[in-house]
């Protein structure tokens, strides 16, 4: 569910996934990893990830995304359009499962601030990060037979670092209020993990994600006008580990359903919330 794909190995290949994720806080980590009551919006979110095969190693990636959030005493988000991630993948090195030989594919593209993130009218609103971010990373796949099933394995790790600066007015997905003035850097962030899928038979597949996630040091720096009250703060890394346990089914070669949840099971400065998540993988 979690892990990321390699590039496709047709030219013309388009792969379309749309997924649905909940988000039910259930606390958060604190600096030495015990969980905490916290209050904060649920939320749902609905991306799609479309990739399509520029030639037979290299293809375009994007990822839009829309979320919702309510609750805590707070009036709804309303629907939001988040920062947009583009990538370029390019296989390094292409399977050969009769060799054991894995895929290779590297990873590399921006992530555009097209979310809201200042001039808010409530924290809650703010969808992102108000920078232009660079991506990138590799991904390794690989197919053996176990016990007489199909089974694939997955390797990853990927980064994302700020290139540009946020500018800052108010209310901000920084955590701003109103009469603030200043700007952002975002820390860097990233994951990294594996998965295992077995195949139970030609049409159900089970799955498991295990991966970790980080996130740097933000640094703020401002004034609030009204009250001259001079702002320089800077947060503390955290990060946290997850299990993705799920079941897929696929009714045809280039149409499948998979279905799951994230559940985080430890971390530092950071929040803790249980993810179920749905999607259709359809193959053109």
């Amino acid at each position: 569910m979690f892990s990321p794909s390699p590039a496709e190995t047709k030219a013309g290949v388009l792969a379309v996934e749309p997924y649905f994720q909940g988000a039910v806080p259930s606390g958060r980590f604190d600096a030495l990893g015990e969980v905490r009551p916290v209050t904060a919006q649920k939320s749902v979110s609905q991306y799609t990830l479309i990739k399509y095969g520029l030639t037979d190693r290299l293809s375009i990636y994007s990822l839009p995304t829309f979320s919702y959030g309510w609750g805590n005493g707070q009036s709804s988000t309303g629907v939001k359009f988040n920062d947009l991630p583009i990538e370029l993948h390019y296989n390094i090195l292409t399977a050969r499962p009769a060799q054991y030989r894995p895929s290779v594919t590297a990873y590399l593209g921006f992530i555009a601030p097209t979310g809201d993130y200042t001039g808010l009218s409530q924290s809650q609103d703010g969808v992102g990060q108000g920078a232009w971010f660079l991506r990138f990373g590799f991904q390794s796949q690989s197919v053996y037979r176990v016990m007489g099933h199909a089974a694939r394995l997955r390797v990853w790790a990927v980064g994302r670092q700020a290139v540009t600066t946020a500018h800052l007015r108010d209310t901000t997905s920084y955590g701003t209020s109103t009469g603030f003035s200043g700007t952002a850097h975002p820390g860097a962030f990233g994951n990294e993990g594996a998965s295992f899928e077995y195949g139970l038979t030609k049409r159900w597949v089970m799955s498991l994600d295990l991966y970790g996630t980080w996130a740097g040091s933000t640094e703020l720096v401002g004034k609030y006008r009204k009250a001259m009250q001079a702002v320089h703060t800077q947060s503390s890394w955290s990060g946290s580990y997850n299990l993705g346990p799920a079941m897929e089914y696929n009714w045809s070669p280039d149409m499948g359903f998979i279905g799951g949840v994230i559940v985080p099971f430890t971390g530092h400065n950071a929040s803790r919330a249980i993810m179920p998540e749905v999607a259709v993988n359809m193959v053109f």
